[in-house]
């Protein structure tokens, strides 16, 4: 019986970015059995019910300490049995991007070529249960938007004015506002459970959801304000319309606008994107999307 091995030490966003590879390597090898194993932490959840994965070790050693130095020896301490050959691919954007033009690419079709498949879509696969949903149905009586404000590789800006990918605070502000009052909305902001809180008007801080709620959240959302993160490719997995404030520092490709057809992308430096250009997009998402029922 053939075996591969996936293995990856990444956040949400690259975890998602490695499951439509995993549908194209399923397709081309129907009979191999297919592990992935993964950090213990909490987004990695995201790949619960994957049809295209036989088995998920969520591992606690990579979450405490990282990669292991002696790698062979702490695959063969796992619960794998390894007494016949397996192939070992390892899903990391140091391998995969290492030249100028794979970073230009989605990154996506960086780990294809490290597994050698091709790819006939992007698109995240999330597979959500009605328990999840359910879980995220307790805050959805009301249409809502949801606001994700924090990215995990954010690095500092060069010219000393905060973070990269961020976008002002008082411009969250001001838009939560804006769709509180002209909407009539709620909103609700989501994020790790560790991420410093931005108290901001009209705004409900549901930080610390599981992550599979946390999609099912996004699924039923009338629209995601998020910056280029984890987040931004779960709401593409869920196909939820989005309004994306996209830094420039990160190839326009990876945000894939053309597959994302439900996705509003605004690219540049976010300090130079307005509230009311962010407010505009929301309100076209809101007019061409009416909001899924609560169950």
């Amino acid at each position: 019986m053939e075996k591969a091995i996936f293995l990856t030490l990444s956040a949400l966003g690259d975890i998602l970015c490695t499951t439509p590879v995993l549908r194209a390597f399923r397709k081309q090898h129907p009979h191999t059995k297919i592990f992935y194993i993964a950090q213990s932490a909490g987004f990695t959840r995201v790949l619960d019910h994957n049809p295209d994965i036989d088995l998920t070790i969520y591992s606690d050693r990579l979450f405490i300490n990282g990669m292991p130095d002696q790698l062979t020896d702490w695959l063969r301490s796992l619960p794998i049995d390894l007494r016949q050959a397996a192939t070992l691919y390892r899903l990391d954007l140091k391998f995969a991007c290492t030249s100028e033009e794979a970073f230009r690419k989605h990154m996506s079709y960086s780990f294809a070529r490290l597994v050698g498949v091709e790819l006939d879509s992007v698109r995240p696969v999330v597979v959500l249960t009605e328990s999840d949903r359910r879980g995220a149905a307790v805050f959805t009586d009301r249409p809502y938007v949801v606001f994700s404000m924090h990215s995990v590789t954010n690095p500092e800006r060069h010219d000393g004015r905060g973070r990269k990918k961020n976008w002002p605070v008082e411009n969250w502000e001001k838009l939560a506002t804006l769709i509180a009052k002209q909407t009539g909305h709620d909103i609700f902001a989501v994020g790790a459970e560790n991420e410093p809180p931005l108290p901001l008007p009209y705004v409900h801080r549901l930080y610390g959801l599981p992550i599979r709620v946390v999609a099912a959240l996004l699924e039923r959302s009338a629209c995601v304000v998020t910056l280029e993160n984890g987040i931004a490719h779960l709401s593409a997995a869920v196909d939820a319309p989005m309004v994306e404030i996209y830094a420039n520092m990160m190839p326009l490709e990876w945000a894939y606008p053309a597959e994302a057809t439900r996705c509003q992308v605004l690219y540049g430096d976010p300090l130079d994107i307005s509230c009311d250009e962010v407010f505009q997009a929301v309100e076209a998402t809101l007019a061409n999307r009416s909001p899924k029922k609560c169950l």
